[in-house]
């Protein structure tokens, strides 16, 4: 009877856990909804510990409310562990966590505008073609241009492109304070920095707050370049990496070895190479460093690091093992890399000229 009673238990949690893997999308839209609403910005701006639902109903963008709803909506968030429900004399009231904390839009670290792009409509599509990622026809289109009929980067629908332009600046004010204080000796040891792909120039900006006397450099599309905002001590050169990097101490790639596949990355690698001093220049890469043994990293911190694998593969790019930037580093011609944890979902991979 005990044995049986255990078979009953296991066939319910392995039912409730298939449960959770069938409706996996809810939370993305969960919490993309939760942000439009501004759920966890009005608690914020209340200047209240916490809400209650009438007081949230009353406060949030949408209008009229419909408060049965926002509850259902409101005890979802609660189980996600993004709001803490406490009952105070018959009156249940809501208020932010930690996690939540980390989606507010007034705040410097804030994984709101990922939130919002992950959940964006039109990149939801994508992941409809998924299984065509899988076929063995080399060459063929990434799910992204099966859809979209073109590269994730030549797309130019201006709302997409907006959307995705704030994700990775999001991503820059959350990790960059995490570089700056692990790796300050690489860079104060710089008297010029170039930034690959640097877009509008959010991640050079720490770099000379932190440490003025480097001479920064965004290089990037002229496209990019046009629109992007003037910078104190930042100089903006459009140019094509594939053709020639404009020459520095070191080059800095954040988020971009990951977009191509390993012939491309050699080409910019070596061009980054060009670009450095032989006896002492370096190549300082931020990227996810993918290792699923890897006994530092935490269950969740791998799960987010394998869901941006896939994410990757939706637009044809891919994340990297250790054994994979080794080899990847070894064919480029640099001979030697370290590889440094910050209190990020990336890690900065320093090559060696």
């Amino acid at each position: 009877m005990e044995i049986q009673l255990q078979d009953q238990e296991q066939e319910m949690q392995n039912q409730s856990q298939i449960w959770n893997h069938i409706c996996g999308s809810v939370d993305t839209q969960v919490l993309k909804c939760a942000i439009q609403l501004g759920v966890f910005d009005t608690i914020q701006k209340s200047g209240k510990p916490m809400l209650d639902l009438t007081e949230l109903s009353n406060s949030l963008s949408l209008s009229p409310i419909k408060p049965e709803n926002l509850y259902r909506l409101l005890r979802y968030l609660t189980h996600m562990n993004l709001l803490t429900l406490t009952s105070i004399e018959g009156t249940e009231e809501f208020s932010l966590t930690d996690l939540s904390k980390l989606l507010l839009g007034n705040q410097e670290k804030s994984l709101k505008d990922w939130a919002i792009g992950i959940g964006h409509k039109e990149g939801m599509g994508v992941w409809h073609e998924l299984s065509s990622s899988c076929s063995i026809l080399a060459g063929g289109p990434s799910p992204w241009e099966m859809v979209f009929g073109e590269g994730c980067y030549e797309y130019t629908d201006k709302e997409l492109g907006d959307v995705f332009n704030r994700a990775m600046s999001s991503d820059t004010r959350l990790a960059m304070p995490a570089v700056i204080r692990s790796c300050g000796k690489i860079f104060s040891g710089l008297t010029s920095l170039v930034d690959v792909g640097g877009g509008n120039g959010t991640a050079m900006s720490y770099v000379v707050k932190a440490f003025p006397h480097i001479n920064c450099t965004v290089f990037d599309l002229p496209k990019v370049v046009e629109r992007a905002p003037e910078y104190h001590g930042i100089e903006f050169i459009g140019g094509d990496m594939f053709t020639c990097i404009p020459p520095a101490d070191a080059v800095f790639l954040k988020f971009m070895l990951h977009n191509y596949d390993e012939a491309d990355s050699i080409n910019i690698l070596r061009k980054c190479k060009e670009a450095i001093p032989v006896d002492k220049g370096m190549v300082i890469i931020m990227d996810i460093v993918l290792d699923q043994d890897d006994e530092e990293d935490s269950y969740d911190l791998v799960r987010a690091k394998l869901s941006l694998d896939l994410d990757m593969m939706c637009i044809g790019g891919r994340e990297r093992t250790k054994e994979d930037w080794k080899n990847l580093l070894e064919m480029s011609g640099f001979t030697r890399h370290e590889i440094l944890p910050i209190v990020a979902i990336q890690s900065i991979i320093v090559a060696y000229a």
